[in-house]
């Protein structure tokens, strides 16, 4: 697929992989050189929890990704 690099720099993520990978607005990417020099890879990042890792009910807990249950010990530790 092709696609054009606006005045500013930017491209636009065709609608199709936008919803095949699951990317919403504010969701963060990283993007990769390719090692030929001529290309890029584009990874969607999952947030995990900055403790266990767990992917699954990640929220901010003073400004850290935490999951539910890594949340609860944290504030029962600091009460």
């Amino acid at each position: 697929m092709i696609v054009k690099i606006d005045s500013i720099g930017r491209i636009t993520v065709p609608k199709k992989y936008r919803e095949e990978f699951n990317l919403k607005p504010d969701s963060e990417a990283n993007m990769l050189p390719l090692p030929d020099g001529i290309g890029v890879s584009l990874f969607r990042l999952t947030p995990r929890c900055a403790n266990c890792g767990k992917e699954e009910g990640i929220k901010k807990f003073d400004n850290i990704l935490l999951c539910e249950n890594c949340r609860k010990v944290l504030r029962y530790a600091i009460t």
